[in-house]
């Protein structure tokens, strides 16, 4: 045998011997975690053997984990050429394909593996959680149900029903399951991420605001409010809330401050009921003192889980002014909401309902917009509304026979680290009454937020327009007219 075929043999021995070696070493640190050690193996293996199968699953998962996505599933699809039919390596992309947002494609593969196997747990896992990204928590907790029916101590199945059951806002039953979970897998730490939100949830906790606006006319206020709020019993929530307000004007000044509560009750799954009382004291600079009771009342309905409905009734005194804490009028209003989510990027919202004033006067009014998400944390869309007063009396508050307002709106919101960023602008026109010309409308938002903590956080909140429909106080309404405000909110878990 000539001496280069001893060489060839040779170098071949050295090399799979070398290869036997690397394997192990790599699995061995990928087991104990040493995730940088063990890609870097693996990565050696590959460069020995394009083709070796262990290696291009492991750094398949790696890559997942470091949500290179496109090069996870790129190995994937190489991996399964080699072995098309492995329902390990097949759960592991289908989870992969689902981080992508690639959910029909992760649904057949996990369907695929369920086919051959109906018990596998992580399989039954997969899908669960990929209909619960999708939005469908019904189908998601009927799915996670049946899993649990088969393998009712698997940690996985347990905490994703219970994080299902929390994103279908059923804290307390979210709460059980995942105890049973922490209890077979204490240290997970999605698991205890969880059990802090959700403590955060059921625990009381003291929200507190502090605002300010004024206009051109020279209507000014400053107004503190602060809430307190916690569980009351399974499905039940109350809430007490105190607040205060001063106005002034060109002429003087008035305040008004009370308190009371509400009860909201979730009557099944797609229903909620809203309820509550209070008083509120008016304390005008010139006249009697008045104290009106205020009330609400709320229906809210999810027929769908990309729908949303709500119908509500209150009663409050009209207090934005001085002027009216002189006048003393009380507001009723009843009002109907709707939500709509026809597809992940697009958004509808719309409001109609009346307002009827102590002095006789009432008030129509409807509004709606929609967004669509162009890039990440950016929205733009069309916003219209259109309100009308029965009767146009000098009354002390802005009552046009007709106002409308049509404008392209933009809403960029951003976050990270506990850190938040949220603003919206628009740009449009308005009409102040239905003989008045058209005038150019626009307002800017801002509001800063740090937050901490499942539920801790702090904000500032600014604002400025021109639009004539921003306040209820009385004036030129020209486009040299300005609305300004500003607030502070801090909430905090007990």
């Amino acid at each position: 045998m000539a001496a280069k075929s001893w060489w060839l043999i040779i170098a071949g021995v050295w090399r799979a011997g070398l290869l036997a070696a690397q394997l192990p070493a790599a699995d061995e640190a990928f087991r104990r975690g040493r995730l940088a050690e063990a890609r870097a193996s693996y990565e050696r293996v590959l460069a020995s053997d394009s083709l070796n199968v262990r290696a291009l699953y492991r750094l398949a998962i790696l890559d997942g984990w470091d949500a290179k996505l496109d090069r996870s599933l790129a190995r994937f699809t190489k991996l399964r050429r080699l072995e098309p039919r492995d329902p390990d390596f097949m759960v592991a992309h289908a989870r992969v394909l689902s981080w992508a947002g690639r959910t029909p494609q992760a649904l057949a593969l996990f369907d695929s593996v369920l086919a051959r196997a109906p018990d596998r747990a992580d399989a039954l896992a997969g899908r669960a959680r990929v209909v619960a990204w999708s939005g469908d928590l019904d189908r998601a907790e009927r799915l996670w149900r049946a899993a649990l029916a088969l393998h009712p101590d698997d940690a996985e199945l347990l905490f994703g029903l219970a994080q299902t059951l929390y994103w279908h806002d059923q804290p307390a039953l979210a709460e059980a399951y995942l105890t049973r979970a922490r209890r077979v897998a204490p240290g997970d730490n999605e698991a205890r991420d969880l059990a802090r939100t959700l403590r955060a949830l059921l625990r009381p906790d003291v929200r507190t605001s502090v605002d300010g606006a004024g206009d051109t006319d020279h209507n000014n206020f400053v107004a503190q409010d602060a809430t307190v709020t916690g569980a009351l019993g399974a499905g039940l929530r109350g809430t007490l809330r105190a607040g205060w307000r001063r106005a002034t004007d060109q002429v003087g000044h008035g305040s008004s401050y009370g308190g009371g509560g509400f009860v909201v009750a979730a009557l099944g799954r797609r229903v909620e009921l809203r309820t509550g009382a209070g008083l509120r004291w008016l304390g005008p600079d010139i006249g009697p003192s008045r104290t009106p009771v205020t009330a609400e009342f709320g229906v809210g309905l999810r027929p769908a889980r990309d729908v949303s409905l709500g119908l509500s009734y209150s009663r409050a005194p009209f207090d934005e002014t001085a002027e009216l804490i002189r006048r003393g009028f009380v507001l009723e209003a009843a009002e109907l909401e709707f939500e709509l989510a026809p597809g992940p990027r697009w958004s509808i919202s719309g409001t109609t309902g009346a307002t009827w004033i102590s002095d006789g006067n009432r008030q129509l009014h409807a509004l709606g917009g929609v967004l669509v998400r162009l890039l990440p944390g950016l929205q733009l869309g069309p916003f219209g509304r259109v309100l009308t007063f029965h009767a146009t009396p000098l009354n002390g508050y802005f009552a046009p026979n007709r106002f409308s307002v049509l404008e392209g709106r933009a809403v960029y919101s951003w976050q990270r680290r506990g850190w938040g960023v949220r603003a919206d602008a628009g740009v449009g026109t308005q009409q102040v009454s239905d003989t008045a010309a058209h005038q150019t409308e626009w307002h800017f938002g801002v509001t800063l937020s740090r937050g901490w903590g499942a539920n801790n956080e702090v904000s500032l909140v600014g604002s400025i327009t021109n639009s004539a429909g921003a306040t209820s106080t009385t004036g030129t309404r020209t486009e040299r007219f300005r609305y300004r405000t500003l607030g502070l909110r801090f909430r905090q878990g007990l």
